[in-house]
């Protein structure tokens, strides 16, 4: 950021965050969720734009603590006892017809020359933007029985699956065996990190964190956001992606924490996250986002409008399907859109496919597009879908 106007970049920076709060309720856009809002203005002030801003060792830094908030917030948000057994079932089964599907749909784009990396593409239509749907879903009262745990057991099989398949992709020369060993060793250690959470919490211990929750030193704060980051170094340690360990350390930190502190802890850090550190990594994901490179590819912007359809195609036909018996029809339609909503993890994925050299920059700017236009679209159609059935009841 040498050739940048610090405090100019600042303002650019914190009147982005601030513009895609205020502007939704401003502009009563209810159906436009800040998060693109805040891609779109980092695309605006970023380096193909004003050029106010340019990503930076700093901004990065910052940009991956509030991916990794952003699925701590996810993991502590879901209810285990909520989606145990039918939604999760359901919800492991929804993902494999959705990888079939995804795979079928890639292979066949790529066949036709359409794009390349059909391995990344395939993984990036599986996936759910449980993160980013949360407040959505929050705002708008879907998180309750019966719907609520259907969606959220879809939406964390959406983002713990393809993160396990794309780690055992990145493999390369440690071999698919090595990679399996490691992801199962994780998983393992993952779940006694559970579990011992419920133990330190069942024992008769001085309340700390009651008392210090309010308190200059927010000590279940420090405590929370200490568990992200050491969960998220150790699976990227272990050749995982930091998503994963942070989505884990929502789990552990729910098991630790005494229920009746769940609401204050979720209202803390989401103050934390929402208000500062989970915006940044939307931004910086805008400042990233090469639209020129997909605007002058000859298919890269034509393909924007197809990628939109095989993700609703690759999430939405199992959830369809799958959930016939458990949901009437207009909350599957719902689920099919809310599956079908992507975004952080397809800008991570396609992030990790340009890197590796598999996936030019025109067709990792159009699957963001389609991701975007999928979070802009898919939850405000599954609301009108659910709000339309609840008018028309007798």
């Amino acid at each position: 950021m040498h050739d940048v106007n610090l405090p100019l970049a600042a303002i650019a920076l914190t009147g982005a965050i601030a513009l895609a709060a205020l502007m939704p309720v401003a502009l009563r856009m209810t159906l436009v969720p800040a998060v693109v809002l805040e891609i779109l203005f980092g695309v605006v002030i970023g380096p193909q734009g004003l050029n106010l801003l340019a990503p930076s060792v700093t901004l990065e830094l910052i940009a991956q603590l509030g991916l990794a908030i952003l699925f701590l917030i996810a993991g502590l948000e879901i209810n285990p006892r909520e989606v145990r057994g039918e939604p999760s079932r359901l919800a492991v089964q929804g993902w494999l017809a959705s990888l079939a599907v995804a795979g079928i749909l890639a292979i066949g784009g790529q066949a036709l020359g359409l794009f390349p990396a059909a391995g990344f593409v395939a993984i990036a239509l599986t996936t759910t933007a449980i993160g980013a749907l949360m407040p959505i879903l929050k705002d708008r009262g879907m998180l309750a029985p019966p719907y609520g745990p259907y969606v959220l057991a879809a939406g964390a099989a959406g983002e713990a699956f393809p993160l396990a398949v794309l780690s055992l992709i990145l493999a390369g020369a440690a071999g698919f065996g090595a990679q399996s060993i490691v992801l199962v060793g994780f998983a393992l250690i993952a779940i006694l990190a559970i579990w011992l959470g419920g133990q330190v919490r069942s024992l008769q211990l001085p309340p700390v964190l009651r008392n210090t929750m309010t308190s200059s030193g927010q000590f279940p704060i420090r405590l929370a956001v200490f568990l992200a980051v050491t969960f998220a170094l150790f699976s990227e340690s272990l050749g995982l992606d930091l998503v994963l360990g942070a989505f884990v350390a929502g789990a552990v930190l729910r098991a630790l924490v005494p229920e009746n502190l769940h609401h204050d802890l979720m209202v803390r850090l989401s103050a934390l996250g929402y208000g500062f550190l989970i915006p940044i990594f939307f931004v910086v994901s805008g400042m990233k986002l090469d639209i020129a490179a997909m605007t002058n590819s000859p298919i890269g912007l034509a393909l924007v409008p197809v990628f939109v359809g095989m993700m609703l195609l690759a999430r939405g036909l199992p959830a369809l399907w799958l959930y016939r018996q458990a949901l009437p029809p207009h909350q599957r339609i719902a689920l099919a859109l809310h599956s079908g909503t992507q975004l952080p993890l397809v800008v991570a994925i396609t992030a990790i496919a340009v890197s590796q050299g598999a996936m030019p920059e025109w067709c990792s700017a159009s699957l963001v597009v389609a991701a975007v236009i999928t979070i802009i679209l898919f939850p405000a159609l599954a609301s009108l879908v659910v709000r339309y059935r609840t008018d028309t009841q007798p």
